[in-house]
């Protein structure tokens, strides 16, 4: 599978996976024949880009460490809780965020030694609701490395789901601004943690104080920059602590509507780089090893100049994945299907990703088959 751009998709092209909504409604299924029709409807919907099936990666699949089902009945969970925050009303559906909650624990459990392949398609729009899942599977994948109970688990499962809640209660146009926030902007932002806090302890349902302060320190630094309270080291919750790096690494590796996604290699430096002062340096390698530096389906460009499609990526040595050579450096097709394992073809590694709004511009048709 490629992930095209929808401005570069084609009739004739095949879809790989599913196509959702803001609302997890589905647009399209897999392996549905694109449309100018379907073009024309996925430009209006905002929808960024979509998996197209390519020859290369016939039978390969990346095996989520959440079932989509599960990850899409949360997400719109989640969005009607928020819905109600917004509104200012208290009858949130509390029980339906623990019942998910201890479903995603149960599932990480089940796939606890999986690799991270975060490459789902996020709407603008659907970003908080689609990220606060995001990290309550990160979370959860951590805190699963560090020998957590299932009780301890799910209790961060809960705080995972709810860390954002703040945001609901900040102003839309603020919360959705396509630029920069002014420095006025910033500070109203940045109150979120304690209005989510406070909204949350004030709502009398049975969330525990470490939960509850998942939202209200996640913005916590570990050398005490951060806010709303500049706490340091262990004065922050370790809940919190977890979900600090799961928060930032999924806003990295997301689009939004003032900058485009970074990929998962680059958000991996700056985590890496920002160990010591902004997360806690024991828990942060938990969450390195478990990243697919480079997902399966990323297209490569190797450092003697071959181009192929990233078909496997095996634990400890994520940054020597098995590539399926595609083209060589003069832009020739490759036959066969030759794969290399770069864990034992130590003279060649990745060079560069080739990211996706440049993958059609040069394979074009040649690797992409209806």
């Amino acid at each position: 599978m490629l992930r095209i751009p929808v401005g570069k998709l084609q009739p004739g092209m095949v879809t790989a996976r599913n196509v959702y909504n803001d609302d997890g409604q589905k647009l399209l299924s897999a392996n549905m024949t694109i449309t100018w029709s379907f073009i024309r409807r996925l430009d209006e919907m905002k929808i960024p880009a979509v998996y197209i099936t390519n020859s290369y990666m016939t039978g390969i699949e990346v095996e989520p460490i959440v079932s989509e089902e599960l990850r899409i009945k949360t997400i719109q969970t989640i969005k009607s809780v928020f819905s109600l925050l917004d509104s200012h009303r208290s009858d949130i559906h509390y029980r339906d965020i623990q019942s998910l909650g201890r479903s995603i624990v149960s599932e990480v459990l089940r796939n606890k030694d999986a690799l991270l392949h975060l490459n789902e398609i996020r709407t603008y729009d659907n970003y908080t609701f689609a990220h606060s899942v995001n990290v309550c599977i990160m979370a959860v994948l951590i805190a699963v490395g560090m020998n957590y109970s299932e009780e301890r688990l799910r209790d961060l499962a809960l705080g995972s789901l709810l860390h954002d809640a703040g945001k609901m209660l900040i102003d839309s146009t603020i919360l959705n601004k396509p630029g920069m926030l002014t420095d006025e902007e910033m500070i109203t932002m940045q109150r979120h943690p304690q209005l989510g806090f406070e909204y949350l302890r004030q709502s009398g349902k049975r969330i525990s104080a470490p939960a509850l302060h998942v939202a209200y320190q996640h913005h916590e630094k570990f050398d005490g920059s951060g806010y709303p309270r500049g706490l340091k080291k262990a004065e922050i919750h370790e809940y919190a602590r977890i979900v600090a790096i799961a928060d930032v690494y999924d806003a990295l590796i997301s689009d939004r509507s003032y900058r485009s996604a970074m990929l998962p290699h680059e958000a991996y430096e700056i985590l890496l780089a920002s160990s010591s002062f902004h997360f806690d340096p024991d828990i942060l390698p938990h969450f390195l090893a478990k990243i697919a530096i480079y997902p399966i389906g990323t297209l490569v460009k190797l450092n003697n100049g071959d181009i192929g499609l990233v078909i496997d990526v095996k634990p400890g040595m994520t940054n020597r994945p098995t590539v399926r050579l595609v083209m060589d450096k003069h832009a020739k097709l490759y036959p066969n299907h030759t794969d290399l394992d770069l864990r034992e073809r130590l003279t060649l590694f990745v060079a560069q990703v080739i990211r996706d709004k440049t993958v059609f511009d040069l394979t074009g048709d040649k690797i992409i088959t209806p």
